[in-house]
């Protein structure tokens, strides 16, 4: 499967520990709102995480990139917009679009997954779980 195929969207509040004296979010806050922006994909893509692991695998991120474009303040609600620029059964590639509380384009990332199982070796998705995730992603699902 190729080009961004399915997206959501994922509003998550600037907290007070994210931020530095000034207000403004700490740029490593910046990873765990990804994440969590991804299980909520795979959440609203039919395949919630937990079942993901329930079946003996893992997404384990092999890279990240974040662009930081303007700053994000202390109680800010922020909206991240998720996307699959590539999902197959060894490899997914998300990327994500924050967008400030004006709708302005705060960052932009990237991450890369392997496809592990709980020994952390280098395995497919189930068919199964393919295809639950692939009937999710389907623009009429």
């Amino acid at each position: 499967m190729g080009e961004r195929m399915f997206k959501c969207d994922t509003r998550i509040r600037v907290r007070y520990g994210e931020t530095d004296q000034m207000g403004v979010a700490h740029h490593g806050a910046m990873v765990n709102w990804l994440e969590a922006a991804r299980v909520d994909w795979c959440r609203k893509a039919g395949v919630p995480y937990r079942d993901v692991e329930a079946a003996g695998f893992n997404m384990a991120v092999v890279e990240l990139q974040v662009r930081y474009l303007c700053p994000l303040f202390f109680d800010e609600e922020i909206r991240i917009e998720t996307m699959t620029e590539k999902f197959t059964r060894k490899l997914i590639h998300f990327h994500y679009r924050v967008l400030n509380r004006d709708g302005e384009l705060a960052a932009e990332g990237d991450t890369r997954h392997l496809v592990v199982n709980t020994d952390l070796k280098r395995v497919s998705l189930s068919a199964e779980l393919m295809t639950r995730f692939l009937a999710g992603m389907r623009p009429d699902a």
